[in-house]
């Protein structure tokens, strides 16, 4: 192994959540998000289209048990272009992407009952340590190239992830990650398409096939994945590491803590979060000022501005979108959406065109990068409404709800839980995170939701 390698997989090797309740407890709450997300999407038609191809059936409805008899290839595509597929999952501003929607995804297809629920949480702990540290030394330069970071970086998290469940260790761990990182693809082209979430089915899906391989044949690759000279790093970003550099900040105090995950309420790209919390603010406040019957608040708009800083707003890359697909990375078409009926409604998000009054609303609002530039972990996103009569409101919400700072409580997961399943079953769900120890009964539970 090269010398970054060797020092990244003895991280792996060394992960351990025991004494690191912050980071389990996180784990937790990701997981739970992550099954929200994935029970949401479990009702779409394309995505029982996809599971009717990958188990030559004819189902109208799909449970978790049935997934569940595929093979571990099937279910860990499956589960990864399902809990994307609304776009409804956490992301992680280092890796500019979403890194739990395909650990997750991977871990579950290779999870056996008798493996611990703490060791299936320190394998997403490892492999999202290695996702958002890879993001933080690549990113701006490869998100703004037009990659999907989610792609591009989530075979090798997810190869890292099975690899420290199922005790890899040393040069084979190496080539388990080496073979995640030579099927790194994804681009950003095809967000708000049926491609992106496709993204995430197949980097779960490469990674447990690489498992699967290394497993079962007499297979040998590379176990220089990193090295300075031909590595991932330099070929995908031209960017060069050091042993200190990983040695400095490997759970320091870890990536899910901070920069942290950002969990969503609603169908839309994470980026546009903070402008939406500043639209509600702005538009409570011209209700209380011109009551809720009567014109719509548009009638007292003049102009709205959203403001970003250079690059914080590439994800939302569609500005004047056609359907509501691709007004889920619109920032227009969520705004519009608050102004219109007081509130973000998802089942905008999945309409073939969207609506006339969003056509006719659009020439009031405009998009700069005019803010001054921020740290990649940071979202700065600023609201200003000009009214008819010459005001200007102006809002900056920087910590919403679901932000790192201000996490969803249990209340909120329920909230998002329950448009998959029922109040029993969520029961059950925090039940068994608390009484077992034992995957075999958790995987139990979550395939009964």
């Amino acid at each position: 192994m090269d010398t970054i390698t060797k020092t990244l997989v003895a991280h792996i090797e060394g992960t351990n959540l025991t004494n690191r309740r912050d980071l389990f407890n996180q784990s937790v709450i990701a997981l739970v998000d992550y099954l929200a997300a994935l029970l949401a999407a479990r009702h779409e038609a394309k995505v029982i289209e996809m599971a009717n191809y990958q188990t030559n059936q004819d189902l109208d409805y799909i449970d978790l048990q049935q997934i569940a008899k595929s093979s571990s290839e099937q279910q860990a595509f499956w589960y990864g272009y399902t809990s994307h597929y609304l776009d409804y999952d956490d992301a992680q501003a280092n890796l500019a992407g979403h890194f739990s929607t395909v650990l997750f995804s991977a871990l579950l297809a290779v999870a056996k009952p008798t493996d611990t629920l703490q060791d299936f949480l320190t394998a997403y702990v490892a492999g999202a340590e290695l996702e958002g540290l890879i993001g933080k030394w690549i990113n701006p330069s490869h998100r703004s190239q037009g990659w999907h970071p989610t792609a591009t970086v989530g075979p090798i998290g997810a190869a890292v992830a099975i690899g420290r469940l199922r005790g890899f260790t040393g040069e084979r761990l190496a080539q388990l990650i080496s073979l995640g990182a030579t099927q790194s693809s994804g681009m950003s082209f095809q967000y708000g398409t049926d491609g992106k979430p496709l993204h995430v089915g197949l980097a779960a899906r490469n990674a447990v096939w690489s498992y699967e391989l290394l497993e079962n044949t007499s297979l040998e690759t590379s176990v220089i994945p990193f090295n300075s000279d031909t590595g991932w790093l330099k070929i995908i970003a031209n960017h060069t590491i050091t042993e200190q550099d990983v040695n400095d900040v490997w759970l320091q105090p870890g990536q899910i803590i901070s920069p942290g995950l950002w969990m969503k309420v609603h169908q839309y790209c994470s980026a546009g979060i903070c402008g939406a919390a500043g639209t509600q603010d702005i538009y409570d406040r011209l209700i209380e000022r011109f009551g809720a019957s009567g014109d719509s608040i548009w009638s007292h708009v003049a102009s709205m501005t959203i403001h970003f800083p250079p690059g914080n707003d590439k994800g939302l890359k569609y500005k004047n979108p056609k359907s509501g697909r691709e007004g889920q990375f619109s920032i227009e078409y969520v705004l519009w959406q608050i102004f219109e009926y007081g509130c973000i409604r998802d089942e905008l998000f999945h309409i073939e065109a969207v609506p006339e009054e969003f056509t006719r609303a659009l020439p009031k609002i405009s998009r700069v990068n005019d803010l001054p530039p921020v740290p990649q972990d940071v979202r700065v996103t600023e609201i200003k409404v000009t009214l008819n009569t010459g005001e200007i409101l102006v809002a900056n919400i920087d910590n919403p709800k679901g932000s790192p700072a201000t996490p969803f409580t249990i209340e909120d997961l329920t909230v998002k839980l329950l448009q998959g399943t029922t109040q029993n079953r969520i029961d059950e769900l925090f039940e068994a995170f608390k009484k077992y120890k034992d995957m075999g009964s958790i995987l139990h539970v979550i395939q009964q939701l």
